[in-house]
C-alpha cells in the first residue's frame, strides 16, 4: 500500500477513534486514544468486544484496568518498576569507595614496611627516632581506620537502598500482574505463565488450559448496572479461586473472562472439569433481581498443553474449543476439536 493511499485510512481510522471517544464522553487521554485505536484496528478480539460495550462515560479505573489487562504501552509504562539506573550509579558509586579504601590499605602496609625496615637498617636511632617512625604508622593508620569505616558506613547504607529498590520493585511488579477488581492475577500474570508451560519439557507436560467466561456479563451490566456486573465478577472469582489446588493458576483475562491452568490433567478429566467449573457457578452465583433471582451462564474451551507446541497455538485451541460450543449448546466442553456432551 503506498503513503498516499495509506494516509486516507489512518485518518479514517483516527476521526472513527474519535467520534466513539466522543460518543461515550471518553476523557482525551493520550493513553485513552491509544486504547480505542488499538481496539478499532488490532488484533484482539477480546479487546474489542470489551471496548465496544463500554458504557456511555466509563470511569477511568475501568478503561485503566483494561488498557492494563491487554498490556498497552500507554497503560502498562506507569506501573512498571522505576530504572535501575540509580541502583547502578549507586554501585558504581561504592566501586570507587572500596578502590579508595583498598588503596589506602595498600598505603599503610607500605608506610608500615618502610617503618620496620628504617629500623633495622638504621641501627643508630634514638628514642626520638623511633617515637617518629611510630607517629608517623599511627597518622597512617588513623588515615586507614577512617576510610574503612566510611566504607563500612556506604555499603551498609547501599545494601539498604538496594534492599529497599527490591522492595519498591517487587511491589510495582505485584500490581502489574494484579487484577484490581477481583485480586486474581491479571493478563499479563496469565501471559507470562503461559510461556513458563513452555520453559520446560517435562514439569508442565500434562496442563490444561481452560478458557471460561461468563457469557452474558454484558448484558447483566446493561440491565442492572456496572456495579452489579463487577459485584457478580467478584462472586464468580472467589467461587473459582475454591475450585483450585495449590499448583493449579486462575487469572481474570477479560471484562467477564477467566483462565484455568490445571496440573496434571489428562484427556479423560477435561470434562469432569468443566462440570464442576459450572454447577460451582450454577450452585453459588445466585443475584436477586426485579423479577426473583437469576444464575450466570459459563462459555468453557479447554486444550492440553501436550497438543500444542507454543503457547499461542494452546490459547488458539482453546479460544476455537470455546467458539464451538458458543454455536453448539448442547456441548458442555470441546477439546483439541473432540467434544465432550452433556
Amino acid at each position: 500500500m503506498s503513503i498516499q493511499t495509506r494516509k486516507p485510512a489512518q485518518d479514517r481510522m483516527l476521526q472513527t477513534v474519535s467520534q466513539h471517544m466522543a460518543r461515550l464522553e471518553v476523557g482525551g487521554l493520550p493513553r485513552n486514544y491509544e486504547l480505542f485505536y488499538e481496539a478499532h484496528c488490532g488484533a484482539d478480539p477480546g479487546l474489542r468486544r470489551e471496548v465496544l460495550a463500554l458504557p456511555v462515560l466509563p470511569p477511568q479505573q475501568q478503561l485503566d484496568e483494561i488498557g492494563t489487562r491487554y498490556q498497552l504501552p500507554g497503560f502498562v509504562a506507569p506501573a512498571l518498576p522505576p530504572s535501575r539506573e540509580n541502583d547502578i550509579r549507586l554501585l558504581s558509586s561504592l566501586r570507587d569507595q572500596m578502590v579508595s579504601g583498598v588503596e589506602q590499605k595498600k598505603g599503610f602496609t607500605r608506610v608500615l614496611e618502610a617503618v620496620a625496615r628504617s629500623l633495622r637498617e638504621d641501627s643508630n636511632a634514638g628514642p626520638q627516632d623511633i617515637l617518629a617512625e611510630i607517629e608517623y604508622l599511627s597518622v597512617s593508620l588513623s588515615d586507614a581506620v577512617v576510610a574503612e569505616t566510611e566504607l563500612e558506613a556506604a555499603l551498609r547504607t547501599g545494601a539498604n537502598q538496594l534492599v529497599k529498590a527490591e522492595r519498591d520493585a517487587s511491589v510495582a511488579r505485584a500490581v502489574l500482574l494484579r487484577d484490581r477488581l477481583t485480586g486474581l492475577p491479571n493478563h499479563a500474570a496469565f501471559v507470562e505463565r503461559l510461556e513458563m508451560l513452555y520453559s520446560s519439557d517435562n514439569e508442565y507436560h500434562e496442563t490444561a488450559l481452560f478458557l471460561v467466561a461468563i457469557s452474558d456479563i454484558g448484558e447483566l451490566a446493561d440491565t442492572y448496572g456496572e456495579a452489579t456486573a463487577n459485584r457478580i465478577l467478584k462472586k464468580a472469582a472467589s467461587i473459582f479461586r475454591k475450585t483450585i489446588k495449590k499448583n493449579d493458576f486462575l487469572a481474570r483475562i477479560g471484562k467477564g473472562e477467566f483462565a484455568f491452568l490445571f496440573r496434571d490433567v489428562n484427556r479423560d478429566s477435561t470434562r469432569s472439569i468443566a462440570e464442576r467449573l459450572s454447577v460451582a457457578i450454577a450452585d453459588n452465583l445466585v443475584f436477586a433481581t426485579s423479577d426473583g433471582s437469576a444464575g450466570v451462564d459459563l462459555l468453557i474451551g479447554a486444550a492440553l498443553r501436550a497438543d500444542a507446541i507454543s503457547p499461542q497455538q494452546l490459547r488458539h485451541q482453546a479460544v476455537t474449543a470455546a467458539e464451538t460450543i458458543r454455536s453448539n449448546t448442547r456441548m458442555t466442553v470441546v477439546l483439541s476439536g473432540n467434544s465432550s456432551r452433556s
